[in-house]
């Protein structure tokens, strides 16, 4: 593969930790931005030099529009174009709270985190692919986030990652004729510093249909949505959730 770029929101931490290692063994160089993890961000940095690829990181608060459009103007300025942009920023609220008790302000932190940051940052790379006939969107979902899913205690974040997944399916078909496909990946319930793992990490186990998920599971896929011979999958919304969540029916009962 030729020298790709990839840019990859929140890279230093977590799934995006995971997704920019994968990136950098697939080949890919990489533009990632991080909050406050400087030492995660450094060592990922060393790691992708010591394979032989470009890597540079900016240290960015997302959730403040100058400060994302500054670290995306400063990705176009080191490579010059970007050809995958993996959107995997979006924040979280752990109290439990009912949609009627959400203060103003967060709300509007977890629409801008998880919906409108996408726009601040989508836009400025639109253009440079539509140039050279290649792009790829992947965004970061939930499990349920395709199918508009209610989520207890959760809902403006919910909301605006089922409208990010209309979004991202939006662009899939406003700009398949570019070379541009945008798809969106949902992980299950990855906890804690299973999020960063590699799946050698959890194995050998004795029963390995339920081996704990790890952030490899999702940075695979999402390196294979970003190949350049994966353009027939677009559109998509992918669950990645081990099959825990699929309804099961008996149906010798229902005849």
């Amino acid at each position: 593969m030729a020298d790709r770029i990839a840019f990859v929101t929140s890279g230093a931490t977590g799934l995006g930790y995971a997704t920019v290692r994968a990136l950098l063994e697939a080949g890919w160089d990489v533009f990632f931005t991080y909050r406050n993890n400087a030492a995660n961000a450094d060592t990922l940095v060393k790691y992708g030099q010591n394979l032989g690829r470009r890597v540079t990181c900016a240290q960015a608060d997302l959730l403040d529009k100058s400060e994302a459009v500054a670290a995306a103007e400063q990705c176009l300025e080191t490579f010059g174009r970007v050809d995958a942009f993996v959107h995997n920023f979006g924040p979280f609220v752990f109290e439990h709270m009912a949609v009627a008790d959400y203060p103003t302000d967060l709300w509007v932190k977890m629409l801008d985190g998880n919906l409108t940051n996408f726009l601040w940052l989508y836009p400025l790379f639109a253009g440079g692919m539509r140039k050279n006939r290649f792009g790829r969107i992947v965004t970061v979902g939930f499990a349920g986030a395709g199918d508009a899913a209610g989520w207890r205690y959760r809902g403006p974040y919910a909301a605006a990652k089922s409208a990010l997944a209309s979004l991202t399916r939006t662009i899939a078909r406003e700009e398949r004729t570019n070379g541009i496909t945008a798809n969106m990946v949902c992980p299950g319930d990855i906890q804690g510093a299973h999020k960063m793992e590699r799946i050698e990490d959890v194995l050998p186990t004795s029963d390995p249909v339920h081996r704990p998920p790890v952030g490899e599971d999702v940075a695979r896929l999402i390196v294979f949505l970003c190949h350049p011979l994966s353009s027939q999958v677009n559109g998509t919304v992918t669950e990645i959730t081990g099959g825990y969540d699929i309804l099961h029916t008996n149906w010798k009962n229902e005849r």
